[in-house]
Parts: C-alpha cells; structure tokens; sequence
C-alpha cells in the first residue's frame, strides 16, 4: 500500500458542504435574532409613547374629564396652536396631534387609542411588527397586527 499524501477531492467536498450549512444555520439565527430585536424596540417605543399620552392627560386634568382625550388617533390629526393661548381642548387636541406625530414616526402602521372607565384609562397602541414565527420563509410571512396596552388610574 502506498502512504497517502493530502486529502482526497471528495473528503474536500464534505468538509466545504459541512462548513457551509454551518454558516447558512448561523445566518438564519443572526437574521432572527435581528427581527426579534427589531420587535422589542417597537415594543419600548409603544410602553413609551403610553406613557408619555398619559402623563399629557395628567397634566391636563380639565381637559380629561371634557373627554378631549377620548378616542383614536391614525394619522389624521390635525396641528392645533397653543403659541398665544390655550383652552383645555385646545390643549388635549395639540397633546394628541403630538402623540399621533411620536406614533407615525416610531411605529409602522400605527394607532393610539385612549378609553376611559370612571378614573381608570386605558391607552392600546396597535401596529404592524415583523412576523417571525413558523411560516417566515413563506408567502405566508409578512407583518402582524401586535399591541400594547396600559392601563392606568388617574
């Protein structure tokens, strides 16, 4: 028998296919790793968007119990001007001009909704999250409706 020098072309072959879905399972874990983390930005930017809609309402107590918080905002506010002066509406439509502005920028698809029960409010932000669950490779992936509620006594 002769002694073997190197290795052959196919032991080659099985160590570069071995390596290389090594590196695709690596990729595809960076990759969801990266959409998870992506999903819980979104979820802080939501906890604080709720929280900075009900510290608003807790400056302006007038304004809650008017109703002047109550209801949806989508994207279709309005800009109201308190330069000069500022009635308690006025003050609750420009807090949710603000909020609805902080909600396009930081959430895709987003909507803010405030209900009030007695003194209990309750505020849902809704938006569309990157969907990462078992059809992610498919047609079927996408985006999914996710939300983020608080509810607060005031």
């Amino acid at each position: 028998m002769k002694k073997q020098q190197g290795a052959t072309l196919i032991e080659v072959l099985i160590s570069v296919l071995v390596l290389a879905v090594g590196l695709l399972g690596v990729a595809a874990t960076q990759t969801l790793s990266l959409k998870n983390g992506n999903g819980a930005n979104q979820r802080y930017m939501a906890a604080l968007a709720a929280q900075e809609i009900v510290e608003r309402m807790r400056a302006n107590p007038a304004g809650l119990a008017q109703g002047g918080y109550d209801g949806t905002v989508d994207g279709k506010e309005t800009a109201k001007s308190c330069a000069t002066a500022c009635n308690v509406s006025d003050l609750a439509s420009m807090d949710l001009y603000e909020w609805d502005q902080l909600l396009q920028t930081n959430l895709p698809a987003s909507t803010g909704t405030i209900a009030r029960n007695g003194d209990e409010v309750t505020v849902t932000v809704a938006w569309k999250q990157q969907h990462t669950g078992k059809n992610l490779g498919s047609s079927k992936g996408g985006t999914e409706d996710t939300d983020f509620v608080m509810t607060v006594e005031l």
